[in-house]
C-alpha cells in the first residue's frame, strides 16, 4: 500500500431523489433529523454537530459516501493511490466544493458504482443539534452498501482506500476507519449501490422508542429490534425513500483494542445479523450456507 492516509470520520451521505418534498418530510418528521437548509435542488439534514450528515439531491447528482481526511496532503496521497490502482479520480471544482460545504475534495467510484468522495475541512455547524422530535440521535453511525461483487468492493475499500476489516458475517464485511467497529458495511446483494444509513442513538430506550414510532406510523420493520453479533450494536430498521434502509442503533463496539484484534468470521446465517432472532425478509440479512 502507498503512504498512509489519516481519516477523521464518515462525513456525509448524498441520496439522489426525483423530488425533495417527500424525502425531506421523511427525514424531518419520521427520522427526526434537523433541517439544515435547502439550495439548488439539495436539502441538507443534521444529525449532530456537523453542518449536515445527509443531503437529498434532485440536482442530477449521484448517490455518494464521503470520508473526511486529516490534511490537504492526504487528498494528494489518496489521488496517487487511486491512480496506482487503476481507479479514476477527479478533483472537485470550486462550485462542487461549495455545494458540499467543504474546502477541497476528490471523487472516485467504487467497483459497485457508488461515488466515494474524500473531503478536507468540511463545515461544522456552530449550533447544537436539535431535531424536530426526540429520536435520541447522536451521530451518523455507518453506511450500508450493496454489492453484486462484494470481494472486489472489499478489496477497493481495504487495499486502495485503506480501511480495515473488523469482522465478516458470511461475506458481509464490516470496515472501520476510526475507533468504531465499522463505518462501512458491505453486503452481498443482487444489486449495487447505496443500501442504507445508520444513525447512532443515546441508548436502548431510544431504539425501542423509535420501534414504536415506526409501528405507530405503520412503517415496515425491516429488521429488529435486535443485536448485531459482530459489532454488538442494538438496532431497529425501517424502509424509507427509494426503499433505502434507515437504522437507529446503539452500543456499537468501540476502542483501540479493535486495531489489535484479528477479524472474526461469523457464519453466513440470519443469526449472524441478529443474535436476538428478529425476523426479516431482507435478503441481505438472511445469509446463506457456506
Amino acid at each position: 500500500m502507498a503512504e498512509t492516509v489519516t481519516f477523521r470520520d464518515l462525513r456525509y451521505v448524498r441520496v439522489k431523489t426525483e423530488a425533495l418534498d417527500a424525502p425531506a418530510v421523511f427525514a424531518r418528521d419520521t427520522l427526526g433529523l434537523e433541517p439544515a437548509g435547502a439550495e439548488d435542488g439539495r436539502a441538507f439534514f443534521r444529525s449532530d454537530a456537523r453542518a449536515y450528515s445527509v443531503c437529498f439531491t434532485a440536482a442530477g447528482e449521484e448517490d455518494a459516501v464521503a470520508l473526511t481526511v486529516a490534511t490537504d496532503a492526504d487528498l494528494d496521497t489518496m489521488a496517487a493511490r487511486l491512480t496506482a490502482a487503476g481507479a479514476e479520480s477527479a478533483e472537485l471544482d470550486a462550485d462542487q466544493c461549495a455545494a458540499r460545504k467543504i474546502k477541497r475534495g476528490i471523487a472516485t467510484r467504487a467497483p459497485n458504482g457508488l461515488v466515494v468522495e474524500f473531503v478536507w475541512r468540511p463545515l461544522t455547524s456552530g449550533w447544537r443539534y436539535h431535531g424536530p422530535r426526540d429520536a435520541g440521535i447522536v451521530e451518523l453511525s455507518s453506511v450500508l452498501i450493496a454489492c453484486t461483487d462484494v470481494v472486489a468492493n472489499e478489496a477497493f475499500w481495504t487495499d486502495v482506500v485503506g480501511l480495515s476489516v473488523s469482522d465478516w458475517a458470511g461475506d458481509t464485511a464490516y470496515l472501520r476507519l476510526d475507533d468504531a467497529h465499522h463505518r462501512i458495511a458491505l453486503y452481498p446483494s443482487d444489486r449495487d449501490g447505496l443500501f442504507g444509513i445508520d444513525f447512532a442513538v443515546e441508548g436502548i430506550n431510544n431504539v425501542m422508542q423509535n420501534f414504536y414510532v415506526f409501528q405507530g406510523l405503520q412503517l415496515p420493520i425491516v429488521h429488529g429490534p435486535g443485536r448485531q453479533p459482530t459489532s454488538g450494536k442494538k438496532f431497529v430498521a425501517t424502509r424509507g425513500p427509494r426503499d433505502l434502509i434507515f437504522v437507529y442503533s446503539t452500543e456499537m463496539e468501540r476502542g483501540a483494542h479493535l486495531d489489535g484484534r484479528v477479524p472474526r468470521q461469523f457464519p453466513s446465517t440470519p443469526q449472524s445479523h441478529c443474535a436476538w432472532g428478529s425476523p426479516t425478509t431482507q435478503p441481505e440479512f438472511l445469509g446463506e450456507a457456506i
